[in-house]
């Protein structure tokens, strides 16, 4: 998503002003309910008749009630429609921090009150100074008298309307987490919770607080269509990298609807005048284009990567309008037809060796990465490449659900020569690893770039052997030197190469970050179920393919009622070796087991099974493939943990050592099991702060001159927890008190978010020494507008 962040406060003296609204007969209406305020019961106000304007041109007429500035204003009616909970919405114009403060009551008792905010319009005729609070879930009865009081600090109260509509709330998900992992289980659920609330339900209270101007120009997008939040939060838009990335998370929770809206939305662009097959960037939440990022704001990758979402819906669903929507099939032959020949590529399917397979990024285009910060002038990036790939392989399975054959053989015939030119053409020798992006001139950069340096993982690209693993030797390497959206990947592309503890490590961090941007709240859901189950989705078949990825910090995790097609699956992984798929209902679904490595046999409800092996990028796994009819229950296991029952001993002599002023270094007496301990589990109190697969572990992070207690628990591969052994009490050290200092950066951070970028510790938020009037500084630490460390 394009990065536009600033920061911009204001400290506004406050003055008394009211606006009283009493009772006045009412008549009954159809729901919603539309109070005109110059139609109520006015205490202190006139009325007003103001047409907005933008540029000269009239967007709006509307007929305030005006209050009195330095006054109480009041306005008032009795509401007289059905007994319910709805949601009473307030449209009102200020443009002051603070500059009005508004009480919202039925039958004198309150239910809301908020402020002002500060507006960037010219004055009140401006429409970017319109705004609305939502007040929700308000009880109502016939004859409750409504009343709207507006207390002035100066500014002149302005009030169009209060619409009464009946609550409805944010959607609602079946799906759930259980896990010994109580930072899994809360991240999860925050994920959940917070995403659901980023649709664009009726009565959303983040809805309508962005500047009218562009909504009310443009009468052909009158209402709000099915969709949800894929931009900054005070952007009431969608962009189509954003809602891409979260598509997997939004059908996991159930919002097929909202996502089929969307792209088909960005796909009936492609063929609009001008667009020369590129969807727009961004759209508002009533479909039309959105007014930041216009026409021009092109990134190389985007239009393969949301036709291979979009594949991947179809997946997940088996909806077969997501291959043949008339708007999305055209869109899927553009991008592989006209798209890519605008591009520069060209085919020889005859003579692979003559044809031009790599997309490049064209005159007055943004940039041919996700990156969009490159140094260099890249005209093809590896991350845009890795996209194409996947978008021709997707291309191969459309044309296959379409029934023709032969275009779906020669399309994944050249996604696989897409493949093979990146590796026989982007591997740099001398630096042993694999190059992000070329420039006009051919030549190629490798050093770290962000997105170009990594998504080409994520995307597949690669050898798949040692290649592979070294290059993502070299993207842990400089992982942290990213911004929250980039971030946001991480998780699925360690999880996808088996490397389960970086992913866990990146997911932790993004469930404990809990960033406000959207993505974040998605990626919680999709990388739990994409990532650490390993889920595979094959709805048009019938299958469903799951990998346990679990890790020793999270020993077993059973999530239910996830959707693949018309089956609601109930998935439980222990460890690593045993897995449990229950089909909850819908038809029998075929179920391929998978695990990593190749175990002799794998146990199928109790009976021995020679396994199949396969290669999951460039990882060996074996599996069984069994079907699960609707209300049975099917575990598959490997290795003797499997049906393991019997718990490890506690572990003993937990003791203390270098005990600091914010950290304490514990040890303690192994366990034993009968099969064999495959970590400890490190609580504070009742909060699990980490793992360890030895008997010692630092505890960080703590206050100085603080009581602490700690425990800790043994867990055997099967998931097998013990109870905990001696209870360890600690008081960190006091922190020196004769002039000692300590550099910000060198302390561990509990949390540190910005609106643009990562925080960076001793280099700049983007990477660069830090400066301040000129100065460099060796130590520090870098952020952005809108930040908070901790």
């Amino acid at each position: 998503m394009r990065r536009l962040a600033c920061a911009l406060s204001a400290v506004l003296a406050a003055v008394g002003t009211t606006i009283v609204l009493p009772s006045a007969p009412a008549t009954a209406a159809a729901t919603p309910y539309v109070f005109e305020v110059e139609n109520m019961s006015l205490t202190n106000f006139a009325t007003d008749t103001v047409s907005h304007t933008w540029n000269g041109t009239s967007v709006d007429t509307v007929t305030y009630a005006r209050g009195v500035a330095g006054q109480t204003s009041i306005a008032g009616k009795a509401f007289n429609g059905a007994d319910g909970t709805y949601d009473l919405i307030t449209r009102y114009n200020g443009k002051t921090a603070n500059g009005v403060t508004y009480k919202l009551s039925v039958n004198s008792v309150p239910v809301d009150t908020w402020a002002t905010s500060q507006r960037y319009g010219t004055d009140y005729t401006d429409p970017k100074n319109i705004d609305t609070r939502t007040s929700s879930k308000v009880q109502l009865k016939a004859g409750d008298t409504i009343e709207l009081t507006a207390t002035s600090a100066g500014e002149v109260p302005r009030i169009d309307r209060i619409t009464i509509q009946p609550y409805v709330g944010p959607p609602t998900s079946t799906l759930t987490i259980n896990s010994p992992n109580t930072t899994l289980n809360d991240g999860f659920n925050w994920g959940k919770d917070r995403a659901l609330g980023m649709t664009f339900y009726p009565g959303n209270p983040m809805m309508g607080h962005e500047p009218e101007w562009w909504r009310l120009k443009n009468a052909t997008h009158p209402a709000v269509e099915p969709g949800y939040w894929g931009a900054y939060t005070n952007r009431e838009s969608y962009y189509n990298r954003d809602i891409s990335h979260q598509s997997d998370g939004a059908h996991a929770l159930g919002l097929d609807a909202e996502t089929l809206s969307m792209l088909k939305t960005f796909a009936a662009d492609a063929d609009d005048p001008g667009q020369n097959g590129w969807p727009l960037w961004a759209h508002s939440s009533s479909g039309a284009m959105y007014y930041i990022d216009g026409t021009g704001f092109r990134e190389l990758p985007s239009p393969f990567n949301l036709m291979t979402k979009a594949y991947k819906q179809y997946q997940w669903t088996g909806n077969a309008d997501w291959i043949n929507d008339p708007a999305l099939s055209a869109y899927y032959d553009s991008t592989m037809g006209q798209f890519l020949t605008n591009h520069e590529v060209v085919w020889n399917d005859a003579n692979p060796a003559a044809e031009q397979p790599v997309s490049r990024k064209q005159a007055g285009e943004y940039t041919a990465t996700f990156f969009e910060f490159p140094n260099e002038n890249l005209v093809s990036a590896a991350d845009s490449l890795g996209y194409q790939y996947q978008s021709m392989l997707a291309y191969s399975e459309i044309l296959k659900a379409k029934g023709d054959n032969a275009n779906s053989v020669k399309w994944a015939d050249r996604a696989q020569r897409v493949r093979a030119q990146f590796e026989a053409n982007w591997w740099d020798a001398s630096n042993n690893r694999y190059m992000r992006g070329k420039d006009a001139a051919g030549t190629g950069y490798s050093s770290w770039g962000h997105e170009a340096s990594f998504l080409m993982m994520l995307t597949g690209l690669g050898d798949h052997g040692s290649r592979t693993s070294s290059y993502l030797d070299f993207i842990a390497a400089n992982d942290d030197a990213l911004n929250v959206e980039a971030t946001s990947y991480l998780p699925e592309m360690y999880y996808q190469y088996n490397r389960s503890d970086e992913g866990w490590a990146w997911l932790k961090k993004l469930m404990t970050g809990k960033n406000t941007y959207p993505e974040i709240s998605f990626l919680a859901v999709s990388s739990t179920v994409d990532g650490m189950m390993g889920v595979q989705p094959d709805a048009p078949h019938d299958k469903v393919a799951t990998v346990s990825r679990l890790t020793s910090e999270t020993p077993w995790v059973e999530i239910d009622h996830l959707k693949v097609g018309d089956n609601d699956l109930k998935l439980k992984h222990t460890g690593t070796t045993a897995s449990t798929l229950t089909n909850n209902s819908g038809g029998t679904v075929s179920w391929e087991a998978q695990f990593y490595g190749a175990p002799a046999t794998i146990t199928v409800n109790g009976t021995a099974q020679t396994p199949q092996t396969r290669s999951l990028y460039g990882k060996t796994v074996s599996y069984v493939t069994v079907p699960v009819a609707a209300g049975a229950s099917v575990t598959a296991s490997t290795g003797p943990a499997a049906g393991d029952t019997t718990a490890p001993t506690a572990p003993t002599n937990l003791t203390s050592s270098s005990v600091t002023s914010n950290s304490v270094d514990l040890k303690w007496t192994a366990s034993t099991d009968d099969v064999g301990v495959t970590g400890y589990n490190v609580y504070r109190g009742t909060t699990l702060v980490g793992s360890s697969t030895g008997t010692s572990f630092t505890a960080t992070g703590l206050s100085a001159a603080t009581p602490y207690t700690f425990t800790v628990k043994a867990v055997d591969a099967a998931g097998n927890l013990s109870g905990a052994g001696n209870t360890l009490s600690v008081t960190t050290a006091a922190t020196g008190g004769s002039g000692q200092t300590v550099d910000l950066s060198d302390l561990a951070w509990s949390n540190a978010r910005s609106d643009f970028g990562t925080v960076q510790k001793n280099k700049s938020i983007d990477g660069n020494p830090i400066r301040l009037n000129g100065t460099a500084y060796a130590k520090g630490i870098g952020t952005h507008a809108n930040s908070t460390v901790t």
